[in-house]
């Protein structure tokens, strides 16, 4: 695991997944198929959550203070039910990798569509309701339990709402945090009570500690280019990454 190509990619990884946690929210999507070209089954969800959270921990500092609570609250039974639905499916494939990829994989291309659909169609704000709190609820809670891959999910939910820049950076902040701190208790649990494996090993959880500097770089880089560096061309980017990615992850 530890050979010079896998530190570069998860270094990669790593670089952008900081950089999306405090100036452009949704860019690490691109983490879990990068992780997902290092390790495989279970260990691709496990491998990249340390990473996450490590990132949360500085944005959540940084941004709690824009964080709309009242857009988040609504949300709360919602999300656990896409973490049940999340739940259910580790447990029922056990040790099958195979489905892993091909379910994280479809994942992160129907998120990638889904950015790309909200990058071409700006809409006029709307007010938030229960409806749409439900449906994305359960949407990122399934996507972000499975693949880590939520961000497109809130994004659209959050830029349709008319939130500016720094209160959709708090806002996401806050809710990543949340929901990457829950998966802990659960994957651990289903590491031990079911077949499949473990999500996290000493292994995995020491390659994350390598790349912690990478975190910071990409965190205190976009923390310094959250107004200057071109939202656009930077996510662009990313989408063609992450499609690539999910479509090796679904080939034979």
């Amino acid at each position: 695991m530890f050979t010079a190509g896998n530190l570069i990619l998860g270094s990669v990884a790593a670089l952008i997944v900081g950089m999306s946690k405090t100036a452009f929210p949704g860019a690490a999507l691109v983490a879990t198929p990068i992780i997902a070209t290092i390790v495989t089954g279970r260990a691709i969800a496990g491998t990249t959550l340390p990473i996450l959270i490590a990132a949360d921990l500085f944005a959540v500092t940084w941004y709690s203070r824009h964080a709309r609570w009242d857009l988040l609250r609504p949300m709360i039974i919602s999300v656990s039910v896409g973490f049940a639905a999340g739940a259910t499916f580790f447990a029922v494939v056990g040790s099958s990798t195979r489905p892993i990829n091909i379910v994280i994989g479809v994942s992160i291309l129907l998120m990638a569509g889904l950015q790309t659909w909200r990058m071409v169609h700006r809409q006029e704000p709307v007010l938030p309701t229960r409806t749409a709190a439900v449906v994305y609820g359960s949407s990122g809670g399934f996507t972000t339990f499975v693949a880590n891959a939520a961000g497109p999910v809130l994004n659209t939910y959050l830029v349709r709402l008319g939130l500016g820049k720094a209160e959709l950076v708090g806002t996401s902040a806050l809710f990543y945090f949340a929901v990457n701190i829950a998966k802990i208790p659960v994957y651990l649990a289903l590491g031990e009570w079911s077949s499949g494996g473990r999500f996290f090993t000493g292994t995995t959880l020491a390659f994350d500690a390598v790349l912690l500097p990478a975190v910071l770089v990409g965190l205190f880089s976009g923390h310094r280019m959250l107004h200057t560096l071109p939202e656009r061309a930077f996510l662009i980017g990313v989408l063609v990454l992450s499609a690539a990615g999910a479509i090796k992850l679904l080939l034979p």
